[in-house]
């Protein structure tokens, strides 16, 4: 079991400052702890030396690229083969992603990313052609932005939370496809995997004036990148398991009720809601022990409008926001 680092009040600050905007400056964040900003700078130095801040992203939106159809591909296959699908789905154009021991039923999952939903039933046949995969199962995501919830992560071993409101998320319905040249793609990937670098250097990079780089980041801050966050090791913050959560809700009108009463429940950090098929919602849950898991299984039980679920435990992500999508770039 991984041992705890033990987070402080002003770490918190820190942490939770930079999990919602990656950007913010040193300054403005001595400003709000009270503190010098040398001080802030050697924490956060010391958070990265910990492990506990892996890294600093900016989360793409696919729809702003033309990405109309987003959907998650359970794969099953025999347990000698997943090495093969893996590499397999990772060749494929579409996939974004692929995660391995996923469910029961699924042993290896891959989103994808389609222009047009028409496109759906061809990839799953190209994937379906692979002899090693032995069937698949589609769920389409109802939204790409806004699935993490960091202010639910705890931050430190108590698993109490008072109840609140979740901060409001993007959304992004029907955005329309933005144009981008060569120079704003260069841009938006170097953020995607840096967020914190600053402008000048980037300017600097391409060979082109801070200007014209601010000028275009405020154009891709409003449109294709959706967020910008800090990663975190879940395991050096004391979590050793993810709870994955298949829900169906009795119905479709009373999704966004039952996601509000679940996200009462502490270090709930990402819901995806799904349209139409088996399940209408996938909900991930950082655990610490057993005792967190039944806690947790206690509260779902008040849930309302849970028609039925699944349970699954799972290794918690090494990097925690997910950068999903940044290879669309």
């Amino acid at each position: 079991m991984t041992k705890w680092k033990k987070i402080d009040e002003i770490n918190e600050k820190i942490l939770r400052t930079l999990l919602k905007e990656s950007r913010t400056t040193f300054t403005e964040i001595a400003k709000e702890c009270k503190i010098s900003i040398n001080s802030v700078r050697k924490r956060y130095k010391h958070l990265w030396k910990a492990g506990i801040i892996n890294g600093a992203i900016m989360q793409v939106d696919p729809d702003s690229l033309g990405y109309t159809c987003i959907a998650t591909i359970w794969t099953a296959t025999v347990i000698e083969d997943e090495g093969r699908v893996i590499e397999f789905l990772r060749s494929k154009p579409y996939c974004c992603a692929v995660f391995r021991n996923i469910f029961a039923r699924a042993n290896v999952a891959a989103i994808v990313s389609l222009h047009k939903f028409e496109e759906l039933s061809k990839t799953i046949r190209d994937i379906e052609a692979n002899p090693n995969i032995k069937h698949t199962n589609a769920f389409i995501w109802s939204k790409t932005s806004g699935i993490d919830y960091s202010e639910n992560l705890m931050l430190t071993p108590s698993i109490s939370k008072t109840k609140n409101e979740a901060d409001p998320k993007p959304s992004k319905t029907n955005l329309e496809k933005v144009k981008l040249d060569k120079i704003d793609r260069q841009i938006a990937k170097i953020l995607s995997k840096n967020s914190r670098v600053s402008l000048t250097k980037i300017a600097q990079k391409l060979d082109i004036s801070t200007k014209n780089v601010t000028q275009r980041y405020k154009k891709l801050r409003r449109t294709v990148l959706a967020s910008s966050a800090i990663t975190v090791s879940l395991e050096k913050l004391g979590y050793n398991a993810m709870l994955l959560l298949l829900m169906k809700v009795v119905k479709r009108s009373k999704t966004s009720e039952t996601v509000a009463e679940l996200l009462q429940i502490p270090n709930l950090i990402i819901v995806l809601e799904y349209v139409g098929g088996e399940y209408d919602l996938f909900v991930n849950i950082a655990l610490r022990d057993y005792d967190d898991l039944f806690k947790v299984e206690r509260q779902i039980s008040t849930v309302k409008n849970i028609e039925h679920l699944d349970m699954f435990l799972s290794k918690p992500y090494p990097s925690w926001p997910l950068n999903l999508f940044a290879s669309l770039l």
